[in-house]
């Protein structure tokens, strides 16, 4: 009911030419981030009768009409909701990846609700926001041979570790996510998930190829970390067969 009343009274002060007092402004951008939860996926442009933007091919008719909306937070929301699917679509499985996308767009619907940022800004961060999101898809392809998805997954987490990549060097962190990989459809089996020696099989498997390119170079153990959890999250595709 409380957000039902601050609705009428923001649309009746907007149709007046009033300004919308502070709290009741607060409250409606709150619904932004409150009304889903993450991983959530509400189409508010669907629920109104209003087509919603292809963030893949955003053209500049379509940029346009988000910039020029009369119902910006209702664009906004749908940016939103959008991106959390594209990011979805696009990370595949990407832990890394997932986290900065989802950082990213937590921080910045954050900033908007506190007020730092105004319904234009946000509009504008979220198109740059979609532009690179599309832009991610096709990183892979950089790479001589192209990195596959999931390669690419490996790849980003080998690459979190900051002296890895600056002694070591894109080219050799791809060709170990490569034979990363190669373990995972070597070592993986039917019984992966349930058998905790074949498990530490997988995790013995990755430290000794770790071992053999000396990543990362300073010792950290939290990168060896994270290379083993991004590879645990892969493998049940390669349990079921379904690697790409």
């Amino acid at each position: 009911m409380r957000v039902y009343i601050a609705k009428l009274e923001a649309e009746e002060r907007r149709a007046s030419g009033k300004p919308v007092p502070e709290d009741i402004a607060r409250l409606l951008r709150s619904l932004i981030v409150d009304v889903t939860s993450p991983g959530e996926v509400v189409d508010i442009y669907a629920k109104i009768g209003i087509e919603r933007p292809d963030l893949g091919r955003l053209t500049p008719g379509a940029i346009e009409s988000l910039r020029t909306t009369p119902a910006p937070n209702v664009a906004i929301e749908a940016l939103r909701a959008a991106l959390t699917e594209d990011v979805n679509a696009v990370t595949g499985g990407n832990l890394s990846r997932e986290r900065q996308f989802s950082e990213r767009l937590a921080e910045l619907m954050n900033r908007y609700v506190n007020s730092q940022l105004t319904a234009a800004e946000v509009i504008e961060e979220l198109i740059r926001f979609a532009r690179d999101v599309a832009a991610d898809a096709d990183r892979g392809e950089k790479f001589d041979p192209p990195l596959a998805r999931d390669e690419l997954a490996l790849y980003d987490a080998v690459s979190q570790n900051e002296a890895a990549v600056l002694l070591q060097g894109e080219d050799t962190l791809a060709q170990i996510a490569r034979e990363l990989i190669g373990i995972m459809r070597r070592d993986v089996r039917t019984d992966w998930t349930v058998r905790e020696d074949v498990r530490a099989k997988l995790r013995v498997s990755i430290k000794r190829l770790l071992v053999k390119y000396k990543y990362p170079p300073d010792q950290q153990p939290e990168a060896i970390r994270l290379v083993i959890e991004q590879m645990e999250a892969l493998a049940p595709k390669y349990v079921e067969g379904d690697e790409r």
